[in-house]
């Protein structure tokens, strides 16, 4: 088990200024595409690391949001947000594809209330917890909701191992009021209250795992837009709110 150790690290960091309050960002490129032509976003630079990751800025309604693609996965997920908040950023807000764990109607927003903290970059965060709360969810529904955005709530499983998703894991996660399963939800939350900034997040299903057997969805072909469309209004919905 990992134990807490409350204390700054080793390594900060570098935070080049981004000159932004707020940050959308997504993870799958076609939701990131999307995001960065209906805002009109222009690149404004990158963070540093192994992987580069472009950073584009827009205004919206005259506030200025920052945009970037995160990358799959807590660690690297939290290494970039980690960079956001450096640059200057107070509050992220995070979108993206999830699995269903249980049946939820095509073209609905799932809002997680709490995450299991299933990966391990959390607990370098805060102490060891069985979930987090999602201290920004209440608000979330509300704002997609007032928008015409249909919406479900519930707890989110957040797991490093998405291809080690068994029936017994998953069973023990839905007794806990899981509805969905992600890869960063929880280590997001945990690094958004380190750092004192504020989180926001809500997903859309990429597949199902409420049945029988394993069901993709058509949320990832490239040429069905309805849910991409909703889920990137709802982010600038909510920008717009800040």
């Amino acid at each position: 088990m990992i134990k807490y150790i409350e204390e700054e690290g080793i390594i900060a960091p570098l935070g080049e200024s981004v000159n932004a309050d707020i940050a959308i960002t997504t993870f799958s490129t076609h939701l990131f595409d999307e995001l960065v032509a209906k805002t009109g976003a222009k690149a404004i630079g990158v963070m540093p690391g192994s992987v580069e990751i472009k950073v584009y800025a827009c205004e919206l309604n005259g506030k200025r949001v920052a945009i970037y693609q995160s990358p799959i996965g807590a660690p690297a997920a939290v290494g970039a947000i980690e960079e956001i908040y450096a640059g200057g950023v107070k509050k992220v807000i995070a979108f993206g594809i999830c699995g269903a764990l249980i049946p939820t109607p095509m073209h609905t927003v799932i809002v997680p209330t709490r995450a299991y903290r299933d990966e391990g970059t959390s607990y370098h965060y805060m102490p060891t917890t069985e979930y987090v709360e999602l201290t920004n969810s209440g608000f979330v529904q509300s704002a997609l909701e007032k928008n015409g955005i249909k919406t479900v709530t519930g707890g989110a499983w957040t797991t490093d191992g998405f291809y080690r998703e068994t029936r017994t894991r998953m069973s023990e996660m839905k007794g806990n009021g899981c509805i969905c399963v992600d890869m960063e939800c929880s280590a997001l939350q945990a690094a958004a209250n380190f750092r004192k900034k504020e989180f926001y997040t809500f997903f859309i299903s990429a597949d199902s795992l409420a049945g029988d057997e394993w069901e993709p969805n058509d949320i990832l072909h490239s040429k069905l837009t309805d849910s991409k469309a909703a889920a990137v209004y709802g982010a600038m919905q909510l920008a717009l709110l800040l």
